[in-house]
């Protein structure tokens, strides 16, 4: 019988099919969108964490500085070799600010960490975007904080801004610019340093400023309604670091974003003396 003249019906199923391939395909795209936020959010943990680092650095020169200087926080402004006085608020330390932004910022060697840590990477953070607006007049601080003034670190030396008709529930006695290391309530809540997407900024219209855990636009015009969390890595007095969430204190109530939590204080209100 010749076998040959009549082919096999059965087929080699050792290969995929197309359908079989599809599935595949399908699984692991589904399988690398539930990885993907996850790892990306671990990607954004680590550069808040290197933040968080920096600002241990700068706190230390911070404590050295008081311990050197009658026990006094630093002050908020300077006069530079031009003999004008300029902001060290926005970076007690750092690199020269720009040529567009000297006329506002104290050089380098006027600031008062040169001495204890000189100009680098310590006051950068990875997410520094930079804010569209600082204070009246001054230009915008892009690309970035860092990259226009030396630092991305704020110092709450007491310029807290707010939104028209808003303010201090209890009257504000000032901030921690040339205070006695004593002066502030609960050294443990009470902030020293921080990222810009923890407060309000601008001059005749607010901003808001997104760097962490957001994508798109970094500079926010209506705090209610924007996306995105506002995420600060923060510095408080007695040294120890957080990353805090200031969402809802930003969004609940704009006209009065500094008041007290559990987590923090702005603010030392007017009934307290200052010595």
């Amino acid at each position: 019988m010749n076998l040959g003249r009549y082919p096999s019906t059965e087929r080699n199923r050792s290969g995929f099919t197309l359908i079989e391939l599809l599935v595949v395909i399908s699984i692991i795209t589904i399988l690398a969108s539930m990885m993907l936020p996850g790892l990306a959010g671990a990607k954004e943990q680590a550069r808040i964490t290197q933040c968080l680092n920096n600002m241990r650095q700068v706190g230390i020169a911070i404590r050295l500085y008081v311990d050197d200087n009658d026990f006094r926080f630093p002050p908020s402004a300077v006069v530079d070799t031009d003999d004008i006085p300029k902001d060290v608020s926005a970076a007690l330390g750092g690199h020269d600010p720009l040529p567009s932004h000297s006329r506002y910022f104290a050089s380098a060697k006027r600031r008062p960490l040169y001495d204890y840590i000189r100009p680098s990477d310590v006051y950068k953070c990875a997410k520094d975007k930079g804010q569209i607006e600082f204070g009246c007049d001054i230009p915008p601080l892009k690309p970035s904080n860092f990259a226009t003034i030396g630092s991305s670190y704020k110092y709450n030396a007491g310029d807290l801004t707010v939104v028209s008709g808003g303010g201090f529930k209890r009257g504000r006695n000032g901030g921690l610019a040339n205070k006695n290391e004593t002066w502030a309530p609960e050294p443990e809540r009470y902030i020293l340093l921080h990222e810009p997407p923890a407060r309000i900024y601008g001059c005749s219209t607010a901003w808001w400023a997104q760097w962490h855990y957001v994508r798109g636009p970094s500079d926010i015009s209506d705090v209610v309604y924007s996306r995105g969390r506002y995420i600060s890595p923060t510095l408080f007095v007695d040294g120890h670091v957080a990353s805090q969430n200031f969402s809802k204190s930003l969004r609940t109530d704009p006209l009065f974003p500094y008041e007290e939590t559990k987590d923090w204080i702005w603010y030392k209100p007017l009934l307290e003396i200052a010595p």
